[in-house]
């Protein structure tokens, strides 16, 4: 049977949740035609021996592929290297998909030829399993139609909406490793390399949000917000030396700019000591080197504020803007 889909599992400590993950796709009655890849990142848990049970049971679709530590990046560039489907997408081992959506997401991509396809995502949270947000992608386009890329309005795909044609990625796109927040650097680089995409309606990806130690809590934030600066670098210099057609600098430009604005508002978020605020002070002066248009375009008041007067105030402005904004639980998980 036809490999019409690849997925990568992103599977890093997850054995308490990768049945969460697998299950769907045994349960979508379109196991036979995905090629599905549990890449263990070195876990020191059980979940490589629970990836094996799958892949002794469902030789024909799932597979096992064990390698050292790298972070999230590795995991895709691993996936992208060793995917045998016509598509190529990626799920985290804490995450899932829609089962009932599968069988007509599939017929969808069997006939389709876009370099890129978009779905919707839903997030729901990780202790209720209430839906938190329906999150679509699609710029009012017509449902199940190949467009060419430089004929769709700016819109900002995120990694939970994504497939892309195998082709377009297996020599192109590589993924910084050992760095967390890299699922923008995935996506940027994918849409570089595509000139065609499709949108389907059918929310396909179940994204878990607000466990206390994820990378989007406020303990996760801390302890990583660098290396979403690093990625924010990356990106800015892949965009000056291999962006180049206006289509794709329109995604980034949506998406890029949100990053950037996102990364001032964790660096409100998190605990307002000496050293945030110099690296606050730090992103700040580098964006606006790097990316003058992107800096005037921030728009956040706080950050208006403190530029006039070069951040004096930056902790009480901070807790202020934490408390306003109201997006986290006591314990610091995101709600919202």
């Amino acid at each position: 049977m036809e490999k019409i889909l690849s997925i990568s599992v992103a599977a890093y400590n997850v054995a308490s949740t990768l049945k969460e993950t697998i299950d769907p796709f045994i349960e979508s009655g379109v196991l036979d035609q995905l090629d599905i890849m549990i890449v263990d990142d070195g876990s020191k848990d059980d979940t490589a021996k629970i990836a094996q049970e799958y892949a002794d049971n469902y030789p024909s679709s799932i597979r096992l592929i064990s390698k050292e530590n790298g972070g999230w990046g590795s995991t895709v560039n691993t996936g992208i290297r060793l995917a045998q489907g016509k598509y190529f997408r990626q799920v985290d081992g804490d995450d899932h998909y829609n089962a009932e959506n599968m069988p007509a997401y599939i017929d969808a991509l069997r006939n389709s030829d876009a370099d890129m396809v978009i779905t919707p995502y839903i997030t729901y949270d990780d202790s209720t399993g209430e839906v938190f947000s329906h999150e679509n992608c699609n710029p009012n386009c017509e449902n199940g139609k190949v467009y060419q890329l430089a004929d769709v309005e700016a819109f900002a795909p995120f990694m939970h909406s994504l497939a892309m044609k195998t082709s377009c990625i297996r020599d192109t796109v590589s993924i910084t490793e050992h760095c967390f927040y890299t699922d923008t650097e995935f996506v940027l680089k994918s849409c570089n390399q595509a000139h065609t995409v499709m949108f389907v309606d059918l929310e396909i990806y179940c994204y878990r949000r607000a466990s206390v130690g994820q990378s989007m809590s406020l303990t996760g934030m801390e302890k990583h917000y660098a290396e979403q600066t690093k990625v924010i670098d990356v990106m800015l210099a892949y965009m000056e030396t291999e962006v180049t057609r206006s289509e794709v600098r329109r995604i980034y430009d949506k998406l890029l700019l949100g990053t950037c604005c996102w990364q001032y508002l964790v660096l409100l978020y998190i605990k307002p000591t000496s050293q945030h605020k110099r690296d606050l002070m730090a992103y700040d002066a580098m964006l606006k080197d790097r990316a003058p248009g992107y800096y005037n375009q921030i728009g956040i008041g706080t950050i208006d504020k403190l530029r006039k007067t070069h951040f004096l105030g930056y902790a009480f402005a901070a807790w202020h803007k934490k408390k306003k904004d109201n997006r986290f639980t006591k314990d610091g998980r995101l709600i919202s």
